[in-house]
């Protein structure tokens, strides 16, 4: 099969040759059609993630990717081979996915509807179930509240402004100027410029705050949140001393770092996909022998929505 591998000295990728591997007890074979570019892999190929990286290498050549959409080639307990299937690898341990075949736990993959293609099947997976578990299990939004989304062009940004505008919620978001359109777009009322200095105004009284980068802070937040209101972080390790800050106070720190998924929670993504709550948002589309391009893009200021590898 055809293979990412990264030479982690050089910062390059390239293609390469490796077996394909045999499914183990509860495991299913996936051919792999499309699979996205995440944080995670970008920093793989700086040298960064080491320990897991080790794991990765005893298991081939593969270290990159973990989110994907293909066919099942094996049976399972649920599934079947030939059903179209997404689903997302264990982020810290399970098989990496840029690669024409993996080999996953059954227990984190879910059938998919044959009117869902492939391309936007993958641009949903990780970041429209991060979205959704920001807005409806740690803070669904009531209608006519305020949120408040930083990074609102990137993937967990563009879905979530998306469902909560869906939730009836008024949405500000934070976007390059370049990008104000498209993320109104999206359903954001009001985009104010990342590259400007009123990321919030004295008058703000946000019921939500949605930091997709992670950059940001409650003790930035806090003064902009109503009473009641909730700050959430994708990165919980870049602000530890917020959740201190939160237990003190009237408003609450939240935070989220999904390891793994489960049938429910895709066939949620899936559900909220028919009825419109979340839209497919793609950026670009690189083919596998083009990864160095697609990681570099990923990384790049101005994006809008995901970064996908055509395997």
């Amino acid at each position: 099969m055809r293979a990412l591998s990264v030479d982690v000295a050089r910062g390059r990728t390239s293609v390469v040759e490796a077996p394909v591997p045999k499914p183990g007890r509860r495991q299913i074979l996936v051919e792999i059609k499309v699979s996205a570019v995440n944080e995670m892999d970008v920093q793989v190929r700086s040298g960064g993630w080491a320990s897991q990286v080790k794991r990765f290498r005893r298991a081939g050549p593969v270290l990159t990717g973990f989110e994907f959409v293909g066919v099942a080639r094996s049976d399972g307990a649920r599934i079947r081979s030939g059903q179209r299937i997404i689903g997302y690898s264990h982020v810290l341990s399970g098989p990496r996915t840029h690669a024409e075949f993996a080999c996953l736990d059954e227990r984190d993959l879910q059938v998919i509807p044959d009117d869902l293609p492939d391309e936007d099947a993958a641009a949903l997976v990780v970041m429209g179930l991060t979205a959704i578990e920001v807005l409806e299990r740690i803070r669904r939004l009531e209608p006519g509240e305020r949120c408040l989304v930083i990074g609102a062009a990137g993937g967990v940004g563009a879905y979530a402004v998306q469902l909560a505008a869906s939730q009836g919620g008024q949405v500000t978001a934070i976007a390059s100027a370049a990008n104000a359109g498209w993320v109104r777009a999206q359903g954001a009322g009001e985009v104010r410029a990342y590259e400007g200095e009123d990321r919030y105004r004295p008058e703000d009284r946000f019921d939500l705050v949605i930091d997709a980068p992670g950059k940001s802070s409650f003790a930035q937040a806090g003064p902009y949140l109503a009473p009641g209101g909730t700050y959430v972080t994708t990165n919980p390790t870049a602000d530890m001393g917020g959740f201190v800050r939160a237990a003190l106070s009237d408003k609450r720190a939240g935070w989220l770092m999904m390891l793994r998924t489960d049938p429910a929670k895709l066939s949620r993504l899936v559900e909220l996909w028919r009825e419109g709550a979340v839209r497919p948002a793609i950026d670009s589309v690189y083919d596998l022998s083009d990864a160095d391009a697609a990681f570099d893009r990923f990384a790049a200021r101005g994006k809008q929505g995901r970064v996908l590898l055509k395997i």
